[in-house]
C-alpha cells in the first residue's frame, strides 16, 4: 500500500544520517516552531520551520487515496521531522485499529528498505499508545548510524506517521514535536479512480 511512495523521505533520512555525526547540537528556538494544520487532513503538529510537502495518490482497492508528507529539517540540531497523512479506504477502515497500523507499518518499512537498498534500516516496535481514544504505536528507528522515533496513529479513515530522526524522546525538540501532534475532525476521504495508462 505504501511501498513505492517514499523517495523524498528516504533522501531526507540519508541526508540526516550523514550530517548527524558532523553537527554540534545546540537548541533551536522552540518557541518559534510553526503550527502545521492542513485543512481537511485531520491533524495539527508543531515543526521547527515551515515544512516542505509532497502530495501523491496511492492506489488501494481499485481507487487512489491522498497521501501527503510534510518534512522539516531543524538546521541547528540536524534533526529531521516528518509527518505522513495517508487516507485509507472504507474497507481498510473496517479492520481493527492495531491491525490497520500493523499492515500500514509493514508496507512503510518494506518501502523504506527497498528505496534505501544499501543502508541499514531498522524499525522496531516499542510500545502501544493512546491519543485521546486513537490507537497508536511507537517504534524505534535506526538508519545507518542515526537513531530516531516513529509514531503511527489510526484515525479509521486516515493513518498518520510521525518521524523524528537524529535523536530520541530525551531531546526537547523531539518531545515538543511528538507531544504537539493532535488528530482533529476531517471530512471523509474522496477516492479517485486509478488513471488508465
Amino acid at each position: 500500500m505504501f511501498k513505492r511512495r517514499i523517495p523524498l523521505m528516504s533522501a531526507a533520512f540519508l541526508l540526516v544520517s550523514m550530517l548527524a555525526s558532523q553537527r554540534v547540537a545546540y537548541p533551536s528556538s522552540e518557541a518559534e516552531w510553526t503550527l502545521v494544520a492542513p485543512p481537511d487532513e485531520g491533524f495539527s503538529v508543531r515543526m521547527p520551520v515551515k515544512p516542505a510537502d509532497e502530495t501523491d495518490r496511492v492506489p488501494m482497492l481499485g481507487n487512489t487515496y491522498l497521501m501527503r508528507m510534510y518534512s522539516s529539517v531543524d538546521e541547528p540540531t540536524g534533526m529531521v521531522y516528518m509527518v505522513v497523512m495517508q487516507e485509507v479506504s472504507s474497507v481498510a477502515g473496517a479492520l481493527e485499529p492495531s491491525k490497520r497500523i500493523e499492515q500500514f507499518m509493514k508496507g512503510f518499512q518494506e518501502g523504506m528498505a527497498k528505496s534505501m537498498a544499501n543502508v541499514k534500516l531498522e524499525i522496531t516496535p516499542d510500545r502501544d499508545l493512546d491519543l485521546k481514544g486513537h490507537f497508536g504505536r511507537q517504534y524505534k528507528l535506526a538508519v545507518a548510524d542515526s537513531r530516531g522515533v516513529v509514531r503511527a496513529f489510526d484515525a479509521t479513515t486516515r493513518v498518520y506517521v510521525l518521524v523524528a530522526l537524529g535523536g530520541d524522546e530525551r531531546k526537547s525538540g523531539v518531545r515538543l514535536f511528538l507531544d504537539s501532534f493532535e488528530i482533529t475532525p476531517a471530512p471523509a476521504p474522496v477516492p479517485k479512480p486509478i488513471p488508465s495508462n
